[in-house]
């Protein structure tokens, strides 16, 4: 699967940004449950936010777990949350 161009990500960045988060991350962080949720979320929408509770560098370890985890792309975000694009299989 190809990455989304700048173009694409701009498109998803701009339609999420009326969305409300789906998933909340806390301090457990990516769990096999949360895994599970966020997929089936992926899945249902394509595009998904993400808030987190935790500091930077712990939101840019989250976003790579959950990127290679479930096969998406984070698109942007702007302070505690981020959106995710996943391409339909």
């Amino acid at each position: 699967m190809t990455a989304p161009t700048s173009k694409e990500k701009a498109i998803l960045r701009n339609m999420a940004q009326k969305l409300k988060p789906a998933i909340h991350i806390g301090k457990k962080g990516v769990t096999p449950a949360l895994l599970a949720e966020f997929s089936k979320a992926l899945k249902l929408d394509q595009l998904v936010k993400v808030a987190f509770k935790a500091s930077r560098d712990g939101i840019s370890s989250f976003v790579g777990e959950l990127e290679s985890k479930t096969d998406s792309h984070c698109v942007g975000g702007v302070g505690k949350r981020r959106s995710f694009y996943k391409f339909k299989d």
